[in-house]
C-alpha cells in the first residue's frame, strides 16, 4: 500500500522492464512457464502497472503494491504477482516486481523481477532488494 497517494487520474503509465529485469530473472520465469501461461502473466502485470492510479484500478491503495521509498514525484515500490493458471494467491506465490515509478512523465520501469527460490539462502528479502538497487540502481535512488 502507498503511504504518499499519487492523485488519481486517467492516465495511463508507459511500463517496461529494465535490461538487468530481462537479462537476469526475467529468462527464468520465461523458461519455466511456457508460452501462454508467461505471455499472460506478463501482460497483466504491464496492464495493473500502466493502471495503478486510475479510479478503475487504484491499486496504490491494496496489499499487492507495497511502497519502498518515495520522494516527491518518484517511487520505489514492490509488486506481489502470481503466474497464470496457478492455484497460488498473489502473496503466497513469493513473485514480485520492485518498479520505479515516475509520476511526473507517466513511467514505470521494472527494475527486478523474482520469485522467493531466487533469493540467496543467506540475505533477507528487503536487504536482497536494498543491495540490488544499490549495486545496479543507484541513479533511481538519487531523485
Amino acid at each position: 500500500m502507498f503511504t504518499h497517494r499519487i492523485f488519481n487520474d486517467k492516465n495511463l503509465f508507459t511500463v517496461k522492464f529494465s535490461d538487468y529485469a530481462r537479462r537476469h530473472y526475467l529468462k527464468r520465469f520465461e523458461k519455466e512457464y511456457r508460452g501462454k501461461q508467461w505471455d499472460i502473466t506478463v501482460e497483466s502485470i504491464l496492464q495493473d502497472m500502466a493502471r495503478i492510479k486510475t479510479g478503475d484500478s487504484d491499486l496504490q491503495k491494496t496489499q499487492q503494491v507495497d511502497e519502498l521509498w518515495q520522494k516527491d514525484n518518484y517511487w520505489i515500490f514492490k509488486y506481489d504477482f502470481r503466474v497464470a493458471q496457478t492455484k497460488e494467491s498473489t502473496k503466497s506465490s513469493g513473485n514480485r516486481c520492485i518498479a520505479f515509478l515516475d509520476n511526473s512523465v507517466n513511467k514505470i520501469i521494472i527494475l527486478i523481477i523474482y520469485g522467493k527460490g531466487d533469493l540467496p539462502k543467506n540475505i533477507s528479502e528487503q536487504a536482497f532488494i536494498e543491495q540490488t538497487l544499490n549495486e545496479n540502481f543507484r541513479g533511481y535512488l538519487l531523485y
